[in-house]
């Protein structure tokens, strides 16, 4: 039975100002309505956040003058003022109060509930809403059922190194950031950024389209209070880095653009700041504090064996694979005549040898990658040869940006900066074997991070670093922003660890979009071959 405090067990006799109605069917009706406008407001993922309503229980209160007493409840007091200002933000700014859709509620309690979703729709946001509760309100006391709902698992934050508090602190933080920045770099700053960086004239390009396209599109918000929602939605849901450009190489960058220095001048200090072995990567030893941090948030988040790396098999790798080589054509049977060679309907035409075919990365991928059997690369004696790496603990926490708890991907690499020679690699200057080619690790799953990194590695049969001081190749600019605080500590680790070798490893050749690419590959078609140097990416 639906039953409440301070209410008989019976019908309530209302006011002759308010309407009848039966008061155990209709308080069932609102506990199930108010459940079920919930989880259709939330069923998208968006996130909630909190506004500045305030006096919602006496609002809520007044509005059931008949029953004010009935529903004078200590748990629903805490409820309303708890999650009764929340709201998702729509597409054009607007605030959709996520507990106070009127539609569906019984009459008795409409006007209460259209007066709840007016003075919370009108408020302003104050901050992101997180929570590591599983059920918000108290659903029963005793005989007595409340006000309250289940969010979805992935509404419930799960703590890694910020709390709830901290958490929703940082994106507060974060939209005073965007705010400020947004006076600073102008739209002009951004088209400028943004037609350097389509045109691959600067380092590493493709890792700042993004960051720079996002920036710019705020500019182009709506005025007012839809504006700010939208700007509180664009924060909350940006990926990691994007809302700190100031602190990252973006701002420099657009300094320059604005101080009117030439091109020679801006592109030298931009791919100065993106040099390999300083790009994100402290560069002195940790200090005593930091190591004691690090170890403290280490154990917090239990991510000590998500530091153990070793050299990925080709085998782990080959299921995100653009292309694999088809084997060999199987007999027609396996009788005893299976040796014998059937009769040619045709003349056999013997094959003209082409010359070498240069094309871009994207025209080989469309035109010879899908009816090619086979392909070899021509091994250069120096060039950009990778290595993929993954966790030694199949089940250790996610520590890359990529991993996801939902879509388990612990593989990274690792290339030097200016080549390698092929003899590291156990390999010579002469065509060798490409078992399959896959996209770099940021680009598997469902959600690619191609600012993250952008291109393909060509496996390379036998391909295996053996060099043994390379550390365990991990990257301040690959890990989540939870180690941002003790990057110099993980870097020091990672400097001094060894990678696993346990078998074969899966290494190849680098080709990345907005870098320079000169490989040279002869592709099997049809039983014949044709060699390609691939120049460019597109």
């Amino acid at each position: 039975m639906i039953a409440h405090p301070n209410r008989a067990k019976k019908k309530v006799t209302a006011l002759s100002s308010a309407p009848t109605h039966d008061h155990e069917h209709d308080y069932s009706a609102l506990l199930t309505s108010v459940r079920a406008s919930f989880n259709a407001a939330v069923a998208s993922g968006v996130p909630l956040f909190t506004t500045d309503a305030a006096g919602l229980n006496d609002l809520y209160l007044d509005m059931l003058p008949a029953e004010r007493q009935v529903h004078t409840c200590h748990c629903c007091r805490r409820f309303i003022g708890t999650y009764g200002n929340l709201v998702k933000v729509e597409a054009d700014g607007s605030l959709t109060p996520v507990m106070w859709n009127p539609d569906g509620v019984p009459d008795f309690y409409r006007p209460a509930f259209k007066a709840l979703f007016a003075r919370v729709r009108k408020a302003r946001i104050e901050n992101l809403f997180l929570t590591t509760e599983t059920v918000w309100g108290n659903p029963v006391t005793g005989d007595w059922s409340h006000l309250s709902v289940v969010p979805p698992a992935a509404m419930v934050y799960r703590e890694r190194a910020l709390t709830a508090f901290q958490a929703s602190a940082a994106v507060k933080e974060n939209f005073r950031t965007v705010a400020t920045v947004l006076t600073e770099f102008t739209r002009p700053m951004l088209d400028e950024a943004m037609r350097l960086f389509t045109a691959e004239t600067l380092a590493r390009s493709e890792k700042f389209v993004g960051p720079v396209k996002w920036l710019r599109a705020l500019h182009d918000r709506p005025k007012g209070r839809a504006g700010e929602n939208l700007l509180w939605l664009a924060v909350a849901t940006a990926p990691e880095g994007y809302c700190h450009p100031r602190a990252s190489v973006i701002g420099p960058l657009l300094e320059d653009i604005a101080a009117g220095k030439s091109f020679a001048t801006i592109k030298r200090n931009f791919d100065a700041k993106l040099a390999p072995l300083a790009y994100q990567r402290p560069q002195a030893p940790p200090s005593a504090g930091n190591i004691r941090a690090a170890e403290m948030l280490f154990d917090k988040m239990g991510l000590a064996p998500s530091l153990e790396r070793r050299f990925a098999h080709l085998d782990e790798v080959r299921r995100y694979a653009i292309w694999q080589e088809t084997g060999e054509s199987a007999p027609v049977s396996g009788g005893v005549f299976a040796h014998l060679k059937p009769r040619q309907s045709y003349r056999t035409v013997p094959p003209v040898n082409l010359p070498t075919i240069t094309m871009t990365w994207e025209k080989f991928f469309r035109v010879v990658l899908p009816t090619a059997e086979a392909i070899d690369l021509q091994v250069p004696s120096r060039g950009a040869f990778l290595a993929l790496t993954t966790a030694v603990h199949p089940h250790a926490p996610p520590i890359l940006k990529w991993d996801r708890d939902d879509e388990r991907n612990p593989v990274a690499w690792y290339v030097y900066p200016g080549g390698s020679q092929a003899i590291q690699w156990g390999l010579s200057p002469t065509w060798t074997r490409v078992p399959a080619i896959v996209p770099l690790p940021p680009l598997w799953g469902s959600r690619p991070m191609p600012f993250l990194g952008d291109g393909v590695v060509l496996l390379i049969e036998g391909a295996k670093d053996t060099t043994t001081n390379v550390g365990n190749a991990l990257f301040p600019e690959c890990l989540k922003d939870d180690l941002h605080a003790v990057r110099a500590t993980i870097e020091a680790y990672s400097r001094s660890a060894k990678l696993v070798r346990d078998g074969d490893a899966a290494a190849g050749y680098d080709a990345r979009k907005g870098q320079a690419i000169s490989i040279v590959v002869r592709a099997q078609s049809g039983g014949q071959w044709t060699s390609y140097r691939v120049d460019r990416w597109d």
